[in-house]
């Protein structure tokens, strides 16, 4: 099954292949993420769910993703569409339904989120909002933290993308922060060839998003057919590998299908002709792959359709769960609005004044409460547009140190080493997206963006990220 294109690819891990009951996992995973697609649609149809969007078509790349990293150790930061990359970490058909019906229970985010927005704090799915690529910077984030929080583990991050988000200005200043650091970040691409109408040759330059990105330096990069999942489970396991061994990021550029419209609000046969229809059925992993698994000798058909029948038997029952589970009270919208973990009038807060008889100005202030901090907690890291004292340290003893362009950060850098007072990319959706990543894992990042004009390419970070995921992941 694997296929010339897979071949070419992979061509340097052809030791990483599944076991026989990873390749019956997989078909497992494969009919139960298209069967709770079909199910979605019902009952969408019946007006029982409100929104529904397939990951029908893509279904053999997220396993192979799910079944080479490892949940509760590595980090994931999916999209919409990866439903099998979610159950095949441990998220459940009950779960996903409970979410497509708003409900209470709803472990994601309390009935707060639309559907296929997936999250799990105990598996390390890390809660996702609406707009597309804003998980980029944060995935970044999240794998620089590991340098602080689990130095030596080989942690992995995973953030995963339609190609239409390539676009998107994040993706770009995420591959110069990952290859600029060395970051161990698993860039996934599920290239169905259509940004809901728009044709990839629309959208990128060549058509091709992997071909583009050949110029960053310490990315390793591998085109997979994303419809052959041993050909995926290769193409994963390889960039895994040179993710967990610290050369730097990985880009997976699977090709998929989408045989399902975009969604249930999108009608595809007004942009797509049949035979590019009827090309797309064709490439199907529900149906290439277990006549792959019956023709090596791996499966035979009567145990194919024992496991489907225990599959539909278990999906039609936490259908049935799912739909009679409360929905959230009327008051339930106004919590998790604000930590119930730390009270900024609490004494945690109170410091000693202290006078030292000299007049001050509010920066003199704000560097003298950063030194305190940072000295108090070994969490507490400073980066931004120029605050450190200065980049190339051998020079630090030939001159003064810039400390930022107001010095509000002078000699942070100097007394407390590069690794916690650092200069980023002038990228500010970087900084900040960057910064909530890190606090993900726990780290206290301080940013500075030099002026307040500069602050809008990050608003949407600030708006649509910062400001919703502790209500939005309940």
């Amino acid at each position: 099954m694997v296929t010339p294109l897979a071949e070419e690819a992979n061509s340097h891990f052809f030791s990483h292949s599944p076991d026989r009951d990873q390749l019956v996992r997989a078909f497992s995973l494969m009919h139960l993420s298209r069967r709770i697609d079909d199910r979605e649609i019902l009952l969408k149809r019946q007006n029982k769910i409100y929104f529904q969007v397939s990951g029908a078509g893509h279904e053999a790349a997220q396993i192979a993703a799910g079944m080479t990293l490892r949940p509760r150790h590595d980090w994931f930061y999916p999209y919409y569409r990866d439903r099998a990359l979610a159950l095949t970490l441990g998220v459940t058909a009950e779960d996903m339904l409970l979410q497509a019906v708003g409900a209470a229970t709803d472990r994601a985010s309390g009935g707060r989120q639309m559907p296929s927005h997936w999250s799990s704090p105990e598996l390390h799915i890390v809660t996702g909002s609406s707009p597309t690529g804003t998980q980029f910077l944060q995935a970044a984030g999240c794998a620089n933290a590991t340098a602080y929080r689990n130095p030596g583990s080989g942690e992995v991050t995973l953030v995963c993308t339609g190609e239409g988000a390539t676009s998107e200005g994040e993706f770009w200043e995420m591959l110069n922060l990952a290859c600029l650091e060395r970051l161990p970040l698993l860039i996934l691409v599920e290239d169905n060839g259509f940004a809901i109408s728009t044709p990839v040759e629309f959208q990128t330059p060549g058509g091709s998003i992997s071909r583009l990105v050949t110029g960053f330096p310490h990315l390793h990069i591998s085109n997979v057919d994303g419809t052959d999942f041993p050909a995926c489970y290769s193409a994963m396991a390889g960039a895994v590998e040179w993710c967990r061994g610290g050369h730097g990021p990985a880009l997976v550029h699977a090709h998929v299908i989408r045989p399902y419209s975009h969604s249930l609000s999108d009608d595809e046969r007004l942009y797509k002709t049949a035979a590019e229809r009827s090309a797309e059925a064709a490439r199907d992993p529900l149906v290439r792959y277990p006549d792959w698994l019956i023709e090596n000798g791996i499966i035979d058909r009567p145990e194919i359709q024992k496991l489907i029948g225990e599959l539909d038997q278990e999906l039609q029952e936490a259908t049935s769960r799912a739909l009679v589970a409360p929905a959230p009270a009327k008051g339930a919208s106004l919590d998790y609005l604000y930590s119930d973990r730390i009270d900024p009038a609490s004494s945690y807060f109170e410091a000693a004044p202290l006078f030292g008889g000299e007049p001050r100005t509010m920066v003199d202030e704000i560097n003298l409460t950063l030194l305190e901090e940072m000295r108090r907690d070994d969490s507490v890291l400073v980066f931004g547009q120029d605050v450190a004292d200065c980049s190339r340290e051998d020079s630090l003893c030939e001159v003064k140190g810039k400390g930022g362009v107001f010095k509000a950060t002078a000699g942070l850098q100097i007394q407390f080493g590069p690794k916690r007072c650092f200069n980023t990319p002038l990228a500010e959706a970087s900084i900040v997206g960057r910064a909530i990543g890190m606090a993900t894992r726990g780290l206290k990042p301080v940013t500075e963006i030099q002026f307040f004009d500069y602050i809008w390419p990050a608003m949407m970070q600030i708006r649509d990220e910062l400001a919703t995921s502790r209500w939005r992941s309940n």
